[in-house]
C-alpha cells in the first residue's frame, strides 16, 4: 500500500508522513508549482499550474490498495473505480456508496452559487484530525498486519 496525497490543500501532511515512516509506508505527494512541499521522506512530484493538471497526474498513478487523500470528489471517483481506498481531509472514507451522494451536494452547491451565496465548508476541528490521522493508522496498520501473518 502506497499513500498518495493531493497536496495542493490536504491538511496534516507532516503527520500523514510521520505515521507512514512508522508503518514503512511510501509516501507520495502531489502539488503544482504554486505549492511548495519538502519531505526527506516522501516522494513530491510537481506539476504545472493548469486545470485539474495535479489530478491527472495523480489519477494515472493510483493503483489497487493505495490509499488515497483528496478532497477532490472526481479523484476519489478514480480512485473507487481503481480498486483504491479514498479518503477526505476530515478522515471520511469515500465509498461506492457515499460518493454518488457527494457528487450531487457538490453539483447542487455549484448551481445554488449562481444565485445565492453559498457558505463554504465549515473549519476542521481537533476531532476532525484525530479521526483522519487515527484512520489512516488503523487502515496502514491493519494492511501491515496482514503482510506479517
Amino acid at each position: 500500500m502506497r499513500v498518495l496525497i493531493d497536496g495542493d490543500a490536504f491538511p496534516n501532511i507532516d503527520d500523514i508522513i510521520n505515521i507512514c515512516k512508522k508503518y514503512n509506508k511510501k509516501v507520495i505527494i502531489y502539488i503544482d508549482t504554486a505549492h511548495i512541499i519538502e519531505s526527506d521522506y516522501a516522494k513530491v512530484i510537481t506539476t504545472s499550474i493548469g486545470n485539474n493538471a495535479v489530478d491527472l497526474v495523480l489519477e494515472n498513478d493510483i493503483v489497487k490498495n493505495d490509499l488515497v487523500l483528496t478532497q477532490d470528489y472526481g479523484v476519489a471517483v478514480i480512485a473507487l473505480s481503481k480498486g483504491a481506498y479514498a479518503m477526505n481531509q476530515y478522515g471520511v472514507f469515500y465509498s461506492d456508496n457515499n460518493i454518488d451522494y457527494l457528487m450531487e451536494i457538490k453539483n447542487m452547491n455549484i448551481k445554488n452559487r449562481k444565485y445565492l451565496k453559498v457558505k463554504g465548508p465549515k473549519k476542521r476541528t481537533i476531532k476532525d484530525k484525530e479521526r483522519l490521522l487515527n484512520n489512516i493508522i488503523n487502515l496502514i496498520g491493519s494492511e501491515t498486519s496482514e503482510k506479517e501473518k
